[in-house]
């Protein structure tokens, strides 16, 4: 998948610059494809100043790169930064309301999973599908640079990739590397948890830790037998998953548990993949390792 997406931004902006067009006396024209995470090739003739963004990361990408104004509509499930305008809402992350998307008119529609993809194009809407269930820490950079592409905001985008390699490298240089890892248990709810090839998986590997789904691959369930088995020092999990795990009897003769040792981050989310990530890298770190 890396290579696959690596190819594409390569292309990408290959195309950009064989084709933008810039008049003195003109507002600038441009005309580059993106290629879709279905391989569909998406033509831009203009940057998209109306944009229905259903996608958490994406929406606090282009909140750091000040584009908030073209920015008409989002889901429910979107958490804004307090100093932000309110952002009109066409549903939540598992239904649209089509009429209204229809009467915003939007230039673009944004989706991180294409459920909604057939049913958009059918109204006329031009729909950009980029999977960023499935990535890594290289595709979020990835990711940002696309939003400079189809803003046109390169300045932007070259600010708030320097802010987050600058922060991610702070938190990296001062993981140990003993050999001995410090084991850890991420978990969802029911115990769904992600496995080594997810971006949770890849940046619990960053933080040179034993995660104890490693070798699982996606999402899927763990039994409750193989986590005292694994016996963590340490489980994160969200607000959802806490009473859970707290209370689960099974669990009790585990590390993290008897030594109060249970997590739920306060900074940034390991599950919306936008540059905001290095907070809850740099929180995970703080209490491993502090």
């Amino acid at each position: 998948m890396k290579t696959r997406f690596t190819f594409m931004i390569t292309m990408m902006f290959f195309l950009l610059s064989c084709s933008l067009m810039e008049d003195s006396n003109e507002a600038q024209a441009v005309n580059f494809n993106v290629q879709d995470s279905n391989g569909q090739t998406i033509l831009f003739e203009s940057h998209p100043e109306k944009m229905v963004v259903y996608d958490a990361a994406a929406v606090e990408i282009l909140l750091a790169m000040g584009e908030e104004n073209k920015i008409i509509a989002t889901h429910e499930f979107v958490e804004l930064p307090e100093n932000s305008s309110p952002i009109q809402r066409v549903g939540d992350a598992f239904n649209v309301n089509y009429e209204k998307v229809v009467e915003l008119d939007p230039d673009l529609f944004f989706v991180f999973y294409d459920t909604f993809t057939k049913e958009l194009e059918d109204l006329g809407i031009k729909v950009l599908y980029l999977n960023s269930l499935d990535s890594d820490l290289e595709d979020i950079r990835a990711h940002i640079k696309i939003w400079g592409l189809i803003t046109g905001n390169d300045e932007g985008v070259e600010k708030l990739i320097e802010t987050f390699d600058n922060k991610l490298n702070a938190v990296t240089d001062t993981i140990p590397t003993a050999s001995t890892k410090p084991t850890v248990y991420y978990h969802t709810f029911d115990y769904w948890t992600p496995g080594g090839d997810t971006l949770i998986g890849n940046i619990f590997e960053l933080l040179n830790t034993d995660m104890v789904s490693q070798n699982l691959s996606g999402y899927n369930q763990i039994s409750l037998e193989e986590i005292v088995a694994k016996d963590p020092e340490y489980i994160f999990t969200d607000e959802w998953g806490i009473d859970q795990i707290k209370s689960e009897q099974a669990l009790q003769s585990v590390s993290a548990i008897k030594n109060n040792q249970v997590y739920v981050l306060q900074n940034g989310s390991l599950s919306i993949a936008s540059h905001n990530i290095v907070l809850a890298i740099e929180e995970i770190s703080n209490i491993i390792y502090e």
